[in-house]
């Protein structure tokens, strides 16, 4: 049974999300810096203008050669296998024209909003959908197949599947997709100050999702920085209300308390 799809609005300014895209590069590869990938980034930008200048085209014309240009022109295409990790950041995208979907997505979403088109988006487990409205009607496009206009067949599909074109996800949640991605890729790579860091910004995103605190806090843990793990075990307790029962948690403060840095602070005191 597929997984019930979700639509993506994004409404955000493209800088901003590109701002962001090269902060994440930076921080997790020093050698990339963010004035770097924004240049990289604004190169781009400029040849697809070029493309467009002394056109008086509607909205729906631009989005078309945005396609083109994308995935034709400069021929950007999603990844097949798994890649390290370094090639799930913006600037290797930029060179390569070559990244994980997700990526590629917000990348796409950032041209399009400099273009002034409100680009929609459907996401499931399987398929990442772009919708675009003109003249009041609905038009759907296979991200994963280079933006492949969908046949009335496919949308029924999606449909069937229990696809609901009415529900909206911020930048934050769109984001969030893209970062828990590479959450599990350094994992696969047990690259621990990566993930440290990567959980850092999904903590920002999604602030309230209290695990990404106690995965933290073992990546810290696991580099050896124990005031840091210790520090985000702290928070982590100071917003449960109940007593915690959750294993890993449980076993990183047994680990910490033999270091003597959590064992007198009162929160802790139910779970020794």
């Amino acid at each position: 049974m597929a997984t019930r799809g979700h639509l993506v609005l994004i409404n955000t300014d493209h800088d901003t999300l590109i701002s962001e895209l090269s902060r994440i590069a930076h921080d997790l590869n020093s050698t990339w810096p963010p004035s770097g990938t924004l240049k990289k980034y604004h190169a781009l930008l400029a040849q697809l203008n070029l493309t467009l200048e002394d056109q008086d085209l509607d909205p729906f014309e631009r989005f078309e050669i945005l396609k083109a240009f994308f995935f034709h022109q400069k021929q950007f295409s999603p990844m097949v296998s798994k890649p390290k990790l370094e090639k799930f950041l913006l600037p290797y995208v930029l060179l390569s024209r070559s990244g994980p979907p997700e990526l590629l997505l917000l990348l796409f979403i950032c041209l399009a909003q400099s273009l002034q088109l409100p680009v929609q988006v459907i996401k499931n487990d399987t398929k990442i959908i772009i919708k675009v409205i003109h003249e009041g009607k609905s038009f759907f496009f296979d991200f994963r197949r280079n933006c492949e206009t969908m046949t009335s067949d496919e949308i029924l599909t999606l449909v069937n599947e229990g696809c609901d074109c009415t529900k909206s996800l911020t930048i934050n949640e769109v984001l969030s997709r893209y970062l828990l991605m590479m959450k599990t890729q350094s994992l696969r790579e047990r690259s621990f100050l990566s993930l440290y860091t990567i959980l850092s910004h999904l903590i920002h995103h999604q602030p309230f999702v209290l695990n990404h605190i106690v995965d933290r806090a073992r990546a810290a843990y696991a580099i050896g920085d124990i005031v840091k793990a210790a520090e985000d075990i702290g928070q982590y307790v100071s917003f449960h209300s109940e007593k915690v029962a959750n294993y890993k948690f449980l076993k990183l403060i047994r680990k910490l308390n033999r270091e003597n840095l959590i064992r007198n602070i009162p929160p802790f005191r139910d779970h020794n």
